[in-house]
């Protein structure tokens, strides 16, 4: 169970992403999906830790859209076994808090004029903040501010969107504030829906490429596709109950030379 104090963290961590969500309250929404989901492996990687580490992770993920644009976010709530190590190398068993959230204004509904051709939908303006938190005795918080745009394509069901974004990393730790540089981010993300035979299927995921912040980083690499199959549409729950999988890929950790993630997780998904 979490502690309180790290309860109020997350609770100020999801304070602080808020906004982002909120930068047009009066508008009102023409479409929403939540989601949840559970993740498990047991060959995560840390900095300075030559072990495979276990964590459970829950995700709770939303998007929405108004009449300028939409809203992305999502919050993961990790709890690691106890191969990772304190900076002691005795063993500990962190848990962590992790949240990202977006808005993105399409030029099409800001302009009254369409903004795609051809492949292209549209191409918005998007502003985002990444924030987190882990108790281990390293004490890493997240605080990263990106902006820039955001070019979306025409598929024939579901979506693919590409972010160029600008990167500025504000983050801390024990150690202190690194005072990293400016750098960017571009990320493909998609979510394409297919059958196979009477099974539904999801194709989804992301891939962000991520300069190096200077303060001894190098790029990184993050990927994390998902396969899906619907399990709810034998029991009459179509497009409510997932399982499947997801790979996780991530070249340079947090930027950290060398530190790198090739392994799958078990997923298991409720669409509300």
């Amino acid at each position: 169970m979490l502690q309180r104090s790290y309860k109020y963290r997350l609770a100020r961590l999801v304070f602080l992403a808020a906004p982002c969500l909120a930068s047009l309250p009066a508008a009102a929404l023409e479409w929403s999906a939540t989601e949840v989901e559970l993740l498990h492996s047991s060959r995560f990687r840390e900095p300075f830790n030559p072990n495979g580490v276990s964590k459970n992770i829950l995700t709770f993920q939303h998007a929405d859209g108004f009449s300028l644009g939409r809203n992305f976010m999502f919050v993961d709530l990790a709890k690691s076994g106890n191969q990772e190590r304190d900076l002691s190398d005795n063993p500990e068993s962190p848990s962590d808090v992790y949240a990202e959230a977006y808005t993105t204004l399409s030029l099409s509904r800001l302009t009254g004029k369409s903004a795609g051709t051809g492949p292209l939908r549209d191409v918005g303006l998007t502003a985002g903040v990444n924030v987190g938190d882990k108790d281990s005795q390293f004490h890493p918080q997240t605080r990263v501010f990106l902006a820039g745009a955001t070019v979306d394509f025409a598929v024939a069901r579901g979506f693919f969107n590409v972010d160029l974004l600008g990167y500025w990393d504000h983050s801390c730790n024990n150690a202190g504030c690194p005072g990293y540089r400016p750098s960017y981010q571009v990320t493909p993300s998609w979510v394409l829906p297919f059958s196979v035979g009477r099974v539904d299927v999801e194709f989804a995921g992301f891939i962000d490429f991520i300069g190096s912040r200077g303060a001894g980083t190098v790029y990184q690499v993050l990927s994390q596709p998902q396969l899906r199959i619907d399990i709810g549409k034998p029991f009459g729950r179509k497009g409510q109950l997932y399982a499947g999988i997801e790979y996780q890929y991530w070249r340079n950790k947090f930027g950290d030379d060398g530190v790198n993630e090739s392994h799958p997780q078990l997923l298991l998904v409720w669409k509300f």
